[in-house]
């Protein structure tokens, strides 16, 4: 079977390049312990997973992904290549017939990613200003473009991308030859680390391929990543706390550890992309486009109480010229670091002071070693908040809000135990595990520890155990739910050690009291507070292969019936105050223009690039200014003052005004229980 494929594959391959461009060394090679491990993988995916799926019938899938990983931007391989290569996939082949076909892939790859660094550089030694003054344009997502049919048409996109990247660097203030100099190095720089590939590298990819069908939460991990995996469980690893994805071009901030270095800079965001790595003060800035995800880790790591120095290109910018630099101070992320804090809000309405308690919940954390030692100081979550509200009692707040925001969950346990604080005894959540087995988790004995009106403020990334105390707390109708859709994470991973490395799976599946799963769907809130971010394309459901959203029975709970009666005057009440709010207007102004002025092509003409390019910072400088003369704040005379700026004040701060709005939005909820006729007069006319 493996020599009629090589024969297929090559005879396609000399049909649209010369022989000498096409030279096939099978320099990447896998071994009998590889095709037994990849058995291994498969076997306990198919028997454990929640999902149940024969990998021969998602044989298909898994070599769909593969190709999509080595070549994500679809500038390696033609239309027809990659049709061969499905025609010869047999659904009754053997592991070892798949991996044949997987590593003379990637054979093949390496042979055209060295043709199109030659090409390029051969372009880039001869590149004049002509070249910049194109009428082509270039597809902005290439992943979402079509397959190129030709080998020519795949050259003739080699120079388009060469042109674009100088273009680009030209518009962040080089000149041609110092843009086509960085151009060079960053592909040499490239091509270097490309050819450390090791053979157990593309095993890698493939056999994560094949775990990638069963969903984003799926994955193989190596020895060496087992050991990475273990660091980050246990919260020791000396670095900048913050986990990261890559799409094959750039490496991207998937989510801050709370507590971590980053995170308490809060210069770092999630989505934010990572474009260069320096060390200390004064390091050489290592631009790192391309590189792999764990090339760039091992960059970033360093002792505690170094520097390192990011060049980003934050998740706010309009374009990609828009890049700044942060320096983060390596260090342990401990629990404490990731603490239960408190503080209270004073806010006065109608001559009268409210005092509202705010507890911000980074993780639901629990130190499960001391625990098992039976340490009666263990930390937890549950434990420090109930401590925290002792003291917010003992200061007469009138009521709560939870900040969960970019809580990205924890502990299933401390979740369950939380829940009840605030709602007494009585099932949290229900979970089905890969058997079809549902349970119910809570407490069938309990008091409730506060109860003072509660709202939970939540974000886009606020996932798994986050989300099962705010779908609690709205499904028992206790508190109000406020902020934006939540993430949509609503299945529990499990992580099995293999003959070598680990498999890490998902083995069951959350559900809310009412029954609706918070998978992909995640938590609506009942108002909505804007977002600095554009969210529709943030969550569960924009990973590939996310798990689906259903529902089960609905197990018993009780109705506090605290706050659905007055939901929509709720809503209206705190939309007024939004539809007021100069800040708020201006994000959403920003935001609103920002996607209809957003282009799907790259023009590769430089002056055009550089008028567009005036234009944003035209925009984004009047809109600032505008939001700083409403405010009586000094404003900017040029773009470059603007950016270059010293930290804003408070008044500018929109994480601090979406906190202040839940806040009304409790005080709204106090005012009209201790108003009935008017919460009665609302329910009458609306119905």
């Amino acid at each position: 079977m493996k020599q009629n494929f090589l024969l297929i594959v090559i005879l396609l391959w000399t049909t649209t390049a010369t022989a000498t461009e096409t030279e096939v060394i099978e320099k990447y090679i896998f071994n009998q312990d590889q095709v037994n491990l990849a058995s291994e993988i498969i076997d306990k995916l198919e028997s454990n997973h929640l999902v149940k799926k024969d990998y021969r019938a998602v044989k298909s899938d898994s070599f769909e992904i593969f190709i999509d990983r080595l070549d994500p931007n679809k500038n390696i391989f033609t239309t027809s290549e990659v049709a061969t290569v499905f025609k010869d996939i047999n659904a009754n082949s053997t592991i070892t017939n798949d991996l044949e076909i997987a590593f003379f892939l990637f054979n093949n790859y390496v042979s055209r990613y060295k043709q199109r660094y030659k090409t390029q550089i051969n372009f880039l030694d001869d590149i004049s200003e002509n070249n910049l003054k194109s009428s082509r344009t270039l597809i902005r997502a290439l992943s979402e473009g079509e397959r190129l049919n030709t080998l020519d048409e795949l050259k003739k996109l080699w120079i388009d991308l060469s042109i674009n990247d100088v273009i680009q660097l030209m518009l962040s203030g080089n000149t041609i030859d110092e843009s086509v100099s960085k151009t060079i190095k960053r592909m040499e720089n490239q091509l270097n680390y490309f050819e450390q590939t090791r053979n157990e590298d593309v095993f890698n990819i493939f056999v994560n391929s094949i775990a990638s069908v069963y969903g984003p939460h799926t994955a193989y991990m190596s020895p060496k990543n087992s050991e990475d995996f273990d660091i980050n469980m246990s919260l020791s690893l000396e670095g900048i706390g913050a986990l990261l994805s890559s799409d094959g071009l750039y490496t991207s901030i998937s989510s801050l550890v709370p507590g971590g270095p980053a995170e308490k800079t809060e210069s770092l965001k999630p989505e934010d992309k990572i474009i260069g790595v320096g060390q200390d003060e004064k390091g050489e800035i290592i631009d790192v486009i391309g590189w792999r995800i764990d090339d760039v880790v091992d960059l970033i790591r360093g002792p505690k109480g170094s520097k390192v120095r990011l060049q980003i290109i934050p998740s706010t910018s309009i374009n990609d010229n828009e890049t700044k630099e942060i320096e983060i101070i390596r260090n342990v992320v401990k629990l404490e670091d990731q603490e239960a804090e408190r503080k209270i809000l004073s806010l006065k309405r109608n001559e009268k002071e409210y005092k509202v308690g705010v507890i911000e919940l980074p993780a639901f954390y629990f130190d499960f070693d001391a625990y098992q030692k039976r340490d009666y100081n263990y930390k937890s979550s549950s434990k420090d908040v109930k401590r925290l509200l002792q003291e917010l009692k003992t200061e007469n707040i009138d009521g709560l809000v939870i900040d969960l925001r970019n809580n990205g969950g924890g502990s299933l346990f401390e979740a369950n135990e939380l829940a009840h604080l605030f709602l007494g005894r009585g099932t949290t959540v229900q979970v089905k595990n890969s058997n079809g087995n549902i349970q119910g988790l809570g407490g069938r004995w309990g008091y409730q520890y506060f109860d003072k009106p509660l709202v939970v403020l939540v974000n886009k990334f606020s996932a798994s155990a986050s989300e099962i105390l705010a779908g609690a707390i709205q499904d028992y109708d206790r508190g109000l739910v406020v902020g934006t859709s939540t993430f949509g994470k609503g299945t529990v991973q499990k992580v099995d050690l293999l003959s070598s490395g680990q498999i890490k799976f998902t083995e069951s599946k959350f559900y809310r009291v009412s029954g609706s799963s918070t998978q992909n769907l995640g938590v609506e809130p009942d108002i909505n507070l804007p977002s600095l971010f554009d969210i529709k394309d943030l969550g569960e459901s924009n990973l590939d292969r996310a798990l689906a959203h259903d529902t089960i029975p609905s197990t018993s709970f009780k109705n506090f019936n605290r706050v659905s009666n007055f939901k929509e005057l709720l809503k209206q009440q705190s939309l007024s105050r939004v539809q007021s709010s100069a800040l708020f207007d201006s994000i959403e102004k920003r935001k609103k223009w920002q996607k209809e002025n957003e282009l799907d092509f790259l023009d590769l003409n430089l002056e055009v690039r550089l008028q567009q390019k005036t234009k944003i910072e035209e925009y984004l400088l009047n809109n600032e200014n505008k939001l700083r003369a409403s405010l009586d704040l000094p404003t900017f005379e040029t773009y470059k003052e603007f950016v270059e700026r010293e930290d804003d004040p408070e008044v500018l701060d929109v994480n601090s005004e979406i906190l202040e709005e839940a806040a009304n939005i409790l005080i709204d909820l106090i005012e009209i229980k201790n108003k009935p006729l008017l919460a009665s007069n609302f329910v009458t006319q609306s119905s």
